[in-house]
């Protein structure tokens, strides 16, 4: 055999054995086209659960049933370019690199919905950059078989809000007796704000009265719903009155009425 043939089928190989192995690694994501997966979750007080999640199970919200003060809200919390990137966003990623370099360890994510979506259905929690190699993998191939709005929805239906509360019916009713498509420009970033730490961030939403960082993360996500034209001056100034579940935020400083204008 010539030396042109053996580095043909050399390279082949090397080209299956590697496609083989990343595909080996990539989280089975085509099973969010079915009606339903199984996940794990921690629902207190009866601890470890596996429950059906999907289009086909009778909790399930679409997107377009829920309150778009909500969808911005969450969007401008956790992934203001959702629309607008594929499946990774490059430049959290570099700072978030950056950011874990400096202090020697995971502390900033940088993880897209859909990565995020893809995380909660397959991979543990680990902090370690070999669970965030298949994340990426699961991302982009994620990507390619559904839409945008599809993965929101999964996102939306799958994200904790608050110990043992999961998805955004249950966030609706359980927090604010309502439903998904009724929630407020208050109650959907009270909701937002304990993304993505909802064990450490809740405390407020629980009590009805946030902490002084909830004020701040509160304040931040008002700001930034009006900087993109999610929501009017007015509003602006009416929830910045009462976010405090009827009470003014207090010990933050809000934006200057003139970047918004």
């Amino acid at each position: 055999m010539s030396l042109q043939r053996r580095l043909f089928w050399g390279g082949l190989l090397i080209f299956g054995a590697t496609a083989y192995q990343v595909w080996k690694l990539t989280p089975p994501v085509s099973l969010l086209q079915g009606p339903f997966v199984e996940v794990v979750r921690w629902e207190p007080p009866l601890g470890r659960q596996v429950v059906q999640v999907g289009p086909g199970s009778a909790q399930w919200v679409k997107s377009e049933e829920i309150s778009k003060h909500t969808l911005y809200a969450i969007l401008v919390a956790e992934d203001a370019r959702f629309y607008e990137h594929g499946a990774l966003d490059w430049h959290e990623l570099f700072l978030s690199f950056r950011k874990n370099w400096q202090e020697g360890k995971i502390v900033r994510g940088g993880s897209t919905i859909t990565q995020q979506v893809v995380r909660i259905v397959f991979l543990s929690q680990e902090k370690s950059y070999f669970r965030k190699f298949r994340e990426a993998l699961g991302a982009f191939a994620l990507e390619r078989i559904l839409t945008k709005d599809e993965i929101l929805g999964w996102y939306l239906n799958l994200v904790e809000f608050g110990k043992g509360t999961y998805g955004i019916a249950e966030a609706a009713k359980r927090h604010f007796h309502t439903t998904p498509d009724l929630l407020t420009v208050s109650e959907s970033i009270h909701l937002a704000l304990v993304l993505p730490s909802p064990h450490l961030w809740s405390k407020g939403l629980r009590k009805k009265d946030l902490t002084e960082f909830g004020q701040r993360r509160f304040q931040l996500i008002l700001d930034r719903m009006k900087e993109n034209n999610y929501i009017t001056m007015e509003q602006w100034r009416n929830v910045r009155a009462t976010g405090n579940f009827g009470s003014p935020l207090e010990g933050v400083e809000p934006a200057s009425e003139s970047v918004f204008e």
